[in-house]
Formats: structure tokens, sequence, C-alpha cells
């Protein structure tokens, strides 16, 4: 080959390898393996942060993904597509809508945008695409140990909740950080949500405790078996499927724990996660509250789905009973000897008849004003507050209202519902407290 020809061939190539460089989301330079994966864990426990798409500015640099906004799968999806696009790692899913075609960093559509603007139009094409029902094709379940379960994994409830979480990662006790959102409203910003407790099991599993409900512990599987039968993913585990529901935490966190749980803390971390949850209703609801007014008549199916609260509430409710059995059993167990005397105060404002059943407490408890011994004293309406022991009575009374047709007082448990607008409004998963 003459000169000529050979610099002309060097040319070309080089030009198709920029065009083609040029035409990707991002050029993988790096690939998957367990030295990838273990970097991806470290850069989830240390950077996988609630305020990581809020900052403008993150390690000094601006941020790409500032101000964007997420639903839960979006947040899972997320943690895996930057980590791999900041590392110039491949990132591949199945398309959810064509059996056997793929989503990856390869795809062409933001051709001739700058860096910053192709991975976030990639991110919202993903968001517009992705939901919890297409990460079962994307994940496998996997074994209940820490080798498997480790920061980058994620927890996936059944279809019946249609909710997922990331794991920040699992702490020394055997307990999860897990980092979230939930649905976005109008007026919701780009903060993520956080908690350190479990999720509760019977509502992660509801309707299907079988490998085929999908729910559970999962990780990512290799772009190789990205469309193939879940079984023959390397890793695959059906463990957490044989563990009864009602011993499922205390089996597995026993398992993932390197060291135990005092009472004291464990009571202090649950206050916490209740608190978070407790804090965390109030924009939500206020996001519903501006919906309504700028509703004639009842709300559409979609902003009823958008701004009702049945999910967070169940969470909140769920770690509240979490908390009543976990404070019974050190009752039953040493008479609550090894409490702090602070928390002791606080649980005995917050579950007064802890001897008495669950449904017997709401029967008889009283209204409970703000007091020294109050956790979390918050304003759910202006001019208006609780703290977390009244705001249980409320749950447990069953005035708790998750309806966005209704108004505050409604919402907040001040007027038990529903009110007049929600009663001629259609409805749907109206949420009320199994006390059993």
């Amino acid at each position: 080959m003459s000169r000529l020809n050979r610099s002309l061939s060097l040319f070309i190539m080089t030009l198709f390898m920029g065009l083609s460089a040029h035409a990707a989301v991002w050029t993988e330079t790096n690939s998957w393996g367990p030295n990838a994966e273990a970097r991806f864990s470290e850069w989830v426990r240390n950077n996988w942060t609630v305020d990581f798409f809020a900052r403008q500015t993150r390690n000094g640099r601006p941020n790409p993904y500032y101000g964007l906004r997420l639903d839960c799968a979006d947040t899972v999806y997320s943690m895996r597509i930057i980590f791999a696009y900041e590392n110039r790692l491949p990132f591949v899913m199945q398309d959810p809508t064509a059996s056997g075609r793929t989503i990856s960093n390869r795809m062409s559509r933001w051709d001739g945008q700058s860096d910053t603007a192709r991975i976030r139009g990639f991110l919202l094409y993903m968001f517009d695409m992705a939901s919890t029902k297409s990460l079962p094709n994307d994940t496998y379940p996997v074994a209940m140990n820490n080798r498997a379960i480790r920061a980058g994994s994620l927890i996936l409830t059944t279809a019946a909740n249609h909710h997922s979480w990331t794991v920040k990662e699992m702490m020394s006790i055997g307990v999860p950080h897990l980092v979230f959102n939930s649905t976005i409203g109008a007026g919701s910003g780009s903060m993520l949500q956080e908690r350190r407790s479990w999720p509760n099991p019977e509502w992660v599993f509801e309707g299907n405790y079988s490998p085929s409900g999908n729910a559970g512990f999962r990780y990512w599987r290799p772009a190789a078996y990205i469309g193939r039968p879940v079984w023959e993913v390397p890793g695959y585990s059906e463990e957490q499927y044989q563990i009864g529901l009602r011993g499922w935490v205390s089996q597995v966190q026993s398992r993932l724990a390197t060291r135990s749980e005092g009472d004291d803390q464990m009571v202090s971390r649950m206050l916490h996660t209740i608190c978070q949850g407790f804090t965390s209703r109030v924009p939500s609801v206020n996001d519903g509250l501006r919906a309504l007014s700028r509703t004639n008549g009842c709300m559409s199916s979609a902003d009823y789905d958008t701004y009702s609260t049945p999910s967070r509430d169940q969470r909140v409710f769920d770690d509240m009973m979490a908390l009543r059995r976990a404070y019974r059993q050190m009752i039953d167990r040493n008479g609550g000897a090894k409490l702090s005397a602070e928390n002791a105060r606080r649980l005995e404002k917050i579950f007064p008849y802890i001897r008495s059943s669950a449904a017997s407490e709401a029967a008889n408890m009283k209204f409970s004003p703000n007091s020294r011994n109050s956790v979390c004293t918050v304003e759910y309406l202006s001019g208006r507050s609780m703290d977390i022991a009244e705001f249980k009575r409320r749950m447990f009374a069953g005035n708790i209202s998750n309806n966005p047709n209704d108004s505050g007082a409604y919402r907040w448990g001040e007027s038990r519902g529903p009110s007049e607008r929600a009663r001629s409004c259609p409805s749907w998963d109206n949420w009320k407290p199994r006390l059993n």
C-alpha cells in the first residue's frame, strides 16, 4: 500500500472512530468485572447521597445531574447509569417496549450534543421508559450474605406495591441504609429520601412470596444475561423466599450483621426513621393540597395517583408497628432496663398502653400534646404542629387520609374523613391501618 493510501486509510479510520464515539451517549473504555463491581459499591457508599441531584456543584465541579427529579425506579437505574457513565463502563438494559431489544449507552439520538446534554438526555429518556415493572428484566435475586447484598444492590416490591429502594450500604448491625424516592409531584424538589431500617417484608412480598413475584434483594445482571432466563444469571438464588415472612427480618439481619445492636441504639435509629417519614410527608401532602386548589371538581386518576400517599403512609405505619414490637420485646425481656431515661420517656408517650394490643391502645389513647418528652415536633399545616406520639395516635385511629381530594384537616387527621368532596369523587387505594 502506498504512503498516500495508508494516510488516507488512517484518516478515514480516525474519522469513523471519532464519529462513532461522538454518536454514543458515552463510549465505554472499561468493562464490568469483580474489580469494577467493587468500585461501584465503594462509589455508592461514598457518593450516593440524598442531595446527589440537588447540589449545583459536586466534587468542586458543575453537577451535570442537578435538578433532575426522580421516582423510585428512576433512582435505582440512575445509580447504575451514572457510575457507568463516569467510569466509561457499558450500561445495557432490556427495552421494556420491545422484546429482544436493548437500551444502552451506544444510543445515538443525542448525536451532536454536549457530553452533559447527552447524559441528561439519556437519563430523561430512561425515566420515561423504565419502571419497577422493568427492573426484574435487568436484575436478579441474590443470596442472603454480605458478598451478594452490598452497596449498589436494590430492594424491589411485588407489583402490588410497585416500589423500590437502592442499598447505599449494609450497616454493621445488619440493617440496610436505603436511598430512594417516591412518586414526584409538581412542587417536589430534587432531594431523595433515606431510611436506616427494614421495609415491612409483608408489604415487600405482598401477594407473591415466591421468585415469580420478583420482590426482595436483587443485583444487576451482566449484559450477556439481559433477555435470558433469570435463573441462568450467575449468583441467582431463591434463598430469601425460603425464609418465613414473620421471621424474615430477624433471620436476614442476623446473617448480615457483624456486630449486635443495643436496645437504646435500636430505639434511637427507629425513631429517626419514623421522624424522616413523618417529616417528608409534609411536602408531599402540600404538593397535593396545591394541586387540589387548582382543581375544579375531582382529581383525574393520574393526578390522584401522583398526589395520594397510601404507600408512604403504610411505610410510616409499618415503622411505628416495628418500633412498638421491639419496645414490647424489650419490656418482656428486661423491663426496658437497657433504655436511656430519655428514650424510655419518649416511648411511654408514644405507646402508653404497651402491654395491651395495638388495637386496644388505639382505642384508649387520648390527645398527646407537645411536651418535653416529644420526639420530632413538626409543623404540618401553617401554625399547627404535632409530635410523633400525636401523629401515631391519629394514624392508629384511622384518621390520617391519603386521599388527595381531602383538605389538609382530613389529610392530617384533625377531622375524620372522608370529606364531602372526597365522598363525591372516585378514589383508589384508600389506606387504613391494620392493627393486628
